[in-house]
């Protein structure tokens, strides 16, 4: 079974422009998520999905590699799982068998830790799950990160065989998530 992550960066931010690559405290969002996935013995490869060369170049910089998205597959209109769906089936990723498993790590949420992404896998292969998603601690999904199986990201009905995990991480889109973050 392979592990890998795809973090979803896509350019043209409109409310914190180059969010993900946004400088907090001395590194760019995107890194921090870059690097808790980097600490996760159990993935074998992280992956970055743009149409933003900036973004690639800091991502590569960071030690992910990166997949240059479509322009047609990064506007505002475009539902993130048709970007993730393209980015696992990319070359560069390599064949994914059905149970493989698909991590999906925002760029913005630079509260997601090695520790929230093992726990995670961890409740996802003890149960034989086919998803697994973070929630705040009200179980309110959070969007910070999710795992999936890979067979399951082209599931047309809703999600079966769920879990969740707590991890009450904020999603950076303005200058005042910044500032809770920093509170």
């Amino acid at each position: 079974m392979r592990t890998i992550v795809i973090i979803p960066a896509r350019g043209g931010s409109k409310r914190l422009p180059k969010k993900n690559i946004y400088p907090f405290k001395g590194k760019p969002l995107i890194g921090y998520t870059i690097d808790a996935c980097k600490e996760c013995t159990f993935i074998d490869g992280i992956f970055v999905s743009s149409d933003d060369d900036e973004i690639l170049a800091t991502a590569e910089a960071l030690g992910a590699k990166g997949l240059l998205r479509p322009a047609n597959l990064a506007d505002d209109l475009t539902p993130k799982i048709i970007a993730i769906r393209q980015a696992a089936n990319a070359p560069e990723v390599g064949v994914l068998d059905r149970d493989d498993v698909v991590i999906v790590a925002q760029a913005n949420s630079p509260q997601i830790t090695s520790t929230q992404l093992r726990e995670a896998f961890e409740l996802m292969t003890k149960h034989n799950l086919w998803e697994v998603m973070s929630t705040d601690n009200n179980g309110v999904q959070n969007a910070a990160f999710r795992l999936v199986r890979y067979h399951a990201l082209f599931n047309e009905f809703l999600s079966a065989h769920c879990g969740f995990v707590i991890a009450p991480n904020i999603d950076v889109h303005t200058e005042d998530d910044l500032r809770k973050l920093e509170g």
